[in-house]
């Protein structure tokens, strides 16, 4: 089926300065008599057949011009129309006008894309002159005369066809021109939104290419190591004037394959100010094809942040303190309390024996008479009988015992405030897990000495391990405390007089275990999954804030590499297990021997 493309490109326009050439164009290609019995009888001589309806010729809409003047003003016509001619028919030699190189050279001028065939009886012009003046084209043709009718309708047809096909390119082209020109007008703007963003972001953002070497450098990442875009471009990474505190953490971390998967570290680097600055480092794969080696990082300086991170720990710390302070003072007031009446007690009976002493010198007087030397005697053996002595030295030795004891336990009490109330190190360092247990659990005795006993079971050959001793001191707190307080709510409702919670350290593997278990009932099913979230209490008003546990997991599995879990016993008991790497930093010790853990059945009757 034609198209109105078709049917509106089937346009012929014939310049000849003969009418006969006219007239036989117009049998070909119009619809004079007779016309249609010759090209019928070449449809048959073609296709074998007198009907062929899929053969039916196609009719042109024919115009004349005798002259290229004449022609080129009907073409201009038609272009102005918008009614283009598909083809043109041009005679070589038109006297006394334009020839055919010129009408077609005029031609082209007003219509760039019609199709024209010079129709030459003569070979005055060869091709190479025709072309020399006209160019080498796709759109011109030779048609010798005398021509033939198949040939006419042959090169109308397809040369038709050919501008119809041309022009509906073009205006294809010219639309996806437009798509293009409109999304790369897109694409420039969110290119622009992209790059404005990426300047306005306070986060370092830093492209390495395969190479290591760096293909993005934003403002952010700048200002933070002191290096321009301009010296950080197409540099490797770890060749950046950076002062790294670990370079060969940095140096591992560009050595190794790009991780599938976001990964995050922290590094610490000195600006050129000499301070000390934390930055997080976010390694990202920049296309989901890891082997690539492109990646991208993103570096935030969360100096201030550590910073506000160490004062509020050391805060949430002081505030257990705090809580406990009472319990403290009350257990120091009752060692110093027989401390002071030991004391007293001594320096009472020295003063009884110093009374004889005051007479000795007359006994052993040899000037002194026998009667005054009798009467010495008489009142040293009156104030001196020997069971009375011996007994006096032995309640004086007993109350120094006792008072050497009252102060051991006073300086366990303030050696474990003061080690709990230490603010730490910004690095691990090897601590006793023993001694970090036994500490806390001195800490915390007014918490639980009234409503549990506290067994402990603390294998005496665990090896230091690098941590935050205070902050372990501060989730091990929070764990008892939470236990002491279970305990009491069932002691309160008479389930017993007093419960137990069992502290319990072991090596697993490459792990250290402890285990913390209490009688408290257990936790309920309803809020097993929100123990670990930040405020959630169960307590009354007052006795907590809901962060012990957060805390708590937030030290051992966040700050340490740990795990933190619990197992319940419906009604009866909770047993929370933790557990901490145990590498060793270069000057680890073998144990816990040089802590001067001192973990023997006496001091364990001391805890319980």
């Amino acid at each position: 089926m034609k198209t109105n493309d078709t049917v509106d490109y089937l346009r012929v326009l014939v310049i000849d300065d003969n009418e006969s050439i006219h007239r036989d164009f117009r049998k070909i290609l119009g619809s004079e008599t007779g016309a249609d019995d010759v090209l019928d009888e070449l449809d048959a001589a073609l296709f074998g057949t007198t009907s062929c309806p899929v053969c039916q010729r196609p009719v042109f809409d024919l115009q004349h011009a005798s002259q290229g003047e004449e022609g080129l003003q009907m073409l201009r016509q038609a272009v102005s129309e918008k009614r283009p001619f598909g083809t043109a028919f041009v005679d070589m030699r038109m006297p006394p006008g334009w020839d055919g190189v010129e009408t077609i050279r005029h031609l082209w001028e007003a219509d760039p894309h019609l199709q024209v065939v010079i129709c030459t009886a003569f070979s005055d012009h060869s091709w190479d002159e025709i072309a020399e003046q006209l160019g080498m084209t796709d759109k011109l043709l030779v048609l010798k005369k005398p021509f033939d009718q198949i040939e006419v309708i042959q090169l109308a047809t397809s040369l038709c066809e050919k501008r119809r096909l041309l022009e509906q390119a073009s205006r294809t082209l010219d639309r996806l021109t437009s798509v293009v020109d409109e999304q790369a007008l897109a694409l420039k703007a969110a290119h622009d939104n992209a790059e404005t963003l990426l300047e306005s972001l306070t986060t370092a953002l830093i492209s390495l290419d395969t190479e290591g070497r760096v293909a993005r450098w934003n403002s952010a990442a700048a200002e933070l190591f002191g290096i321009s875009e301009k010296q950080a471009s197409g540099c490797s990474f770890t060749d950046l004037a950076i002062s790294w505190e670990e370079p060969d953490a940095v140096s591992s971390l560009m050595a190794n394959a790009v991780p599938e998967e976001s990964t995050r570290h922290e590094l610490q680097f000195c600006d050129d100010a000499g301070g000390r600055r934390t930055v997080a480092l976010r390694v990202c794969p920049i296309q989901n094809d890891s082997s690539s080696g492109s990646r991208l990082i993103l570096a935030d300086d969360i100096t201030e942040q550590k910073l506000m991170q160490s004062q509020l720990d050391q805060a949430q710390r002081l505030e257990s303190v705090g809580q406990l302070a009472a319990g403290v003072a009350h257990e120091i007031n009752t060692p110093m309390q027989y401390i002071g009446d030991n004391v007293r007690f001594v320096s009472k009976t020295l003063q009884r024996l110093k009374q004889p002493l005051d007479v000795l010198p007359i006994i052993v007087d040899e000037s002194v008479g026998d009667e005054e030397a009798a009467a010495a005697r008489r009142e040293v053996v009156g104030c001196m009988k020997p069971a009375k002595v011996r007994s006096s030295l032995e309640q004086i030795s007993e109350a120094l015992a006792d008072s050497v004891e009252g102060v051991e336990a006073v300086s366990r009490i303030v050696a474990a405030m003061k080690e709990f109330s230490h603010p730490g190190g910004g690095e691990k360092t090897h601590v006793c897990l023993n001694h970090i247990l036994e500490s806390t659990i001195t800490v915390a005795r007014n918490e639980w000495k009234y409503v549990a006993d506290v067994l402990t079971d603390l294998d005496p050959q665990m090896p230091t391990i690098p941590a935050f001793g205070s902050e372990l001191n501060q989730a091990f707190l929070n764990i008892i405390v939470n236990a002491a307080h279970a305990i009491a709510d069932r002691v309160a409702k008479g389930d017993f007089e007093k419960g137990v919670i069992q502290v319990r350290t072991e090596l697993s593997d490459d792990r250290a275990v402890v285990t913390i278990r209490d009688t408290g009932g257990g936790i309920p099913a309803s809020v097993r999954d929100r123990v670990f979230d930040p405020f959630f209490t169960t307590k009354e008003v007052g006795k907590g804030t809901g962060q012990g546990l957060a805390i708590a997991r937030s030290v051992i599995v966040n700050k340490h590499g740990g795990s933190l879990s619990f197992d319940v016993e419906e009604g009866e008991a909770t047993t929370f297990r933790i557990e901490l790497p145990t590498a060793e930093l270069p000057e680890a010790a073998d144990d816990c021997s040089t802590a001067e853990i001192h973990h023997t059945p006496e001091r364990e009757k001391e805890l319980v």
